[in-house]
C-alpha cells in the first residue's frame, strides 16, 4: 500500500463520516415541520420566529408589577446591570408563562421581557437626567431613586 493509497482511503472516510453526521434539512437549520421539541415545554419553543412573529398581548397586573419591581431594584442594587447569579427575572417570567395556555405563552414571554427593557430604559433616562454622564454600570446617589415614579417618562 502506498500513501497516495493511504491518502485516499482517510478522505473518502472522511467524506463518508460527513454525509452520515449531517442531516439533510430542506431549509438550513430548522427542525422539520411538525418537529416537537422534547426539552422545551408546549408552546415555549420559538425556533425559526422572527421578532415580527411575536405579539404584545396583555398580562397580569400583578406580574408586570413584579418585572417592574425587579427592574428597579437591579438599578438600585447594581446600578442598572442585573445580578451576577441567579436568573430571577427569567424565573419570575417562566413560571408566570407557564400558567397560560400553550398558544400565548411565546407571546407573553415577549411582552414582559418588553416590559422589562422599556422599565429599565425609563430608570437609565431618569439616572441620566439627574447624574449627567452617568452610564450603566456606574456607582451613583440612589436616593435620587427616590423621586422616580415606576412606568412614568421623565423625557419631557
Amino acid at each position: 500500500m502506498t500513501i497516495n493509497d493511504i491518502a485516499r482511503m482517510v478522505a473518502s472516510g472522511d467524506r463518508y463520516q460527513r454525509q452520515s453526521a449531517t442531516p439533510n434539512l430542506p431549509n438550513g437549520s430548522l427542525p422539520p415541520k411538525g418537529h416537537v421539541n422534547p426539552y422545551c415545554p408546549e408552546g415555549m419553543d420559538i425556533t425559526g420566529m422572527k421578532e415580527s412573529d411575536f405579539k404584545i398581548i396583555p398580562v397580569s397586573k400583578e406580574v408586570e408589577t413584579r418585572i417592574r419591581d425587579m427592574t428597579f431594584n437591579n438599578m438600585k442594587k447594581y446600578y442598572g446591570m442585573t445580578a451576577s447569579s441567579g436568573n430571577d427575572m427569567g424565573d419570575t417570567i417562566k413560571a408566570y408563562v407557564l400558567t397560560l395556555p400553550p398558544k400565548d405563552r411565546a407571546n407573553a414571554g415577549y411582552t414582559l421581557n418588553q416590559i422589562h427593557r422599556e422599565e429599565a430604559n425609563r430608570l437609565q433616562d431618569f439616572v441620566k437626567s439627574r447624574v449627567p454622564g452617568w452610564q450603566v454600570g456606574q456607582p451613583f446617589d440612589t436616593s435620587i431613586l427616590n423621586e422616580y415614579r415606576q412606568g412614568v417618562d421623565m423625557k419631557a
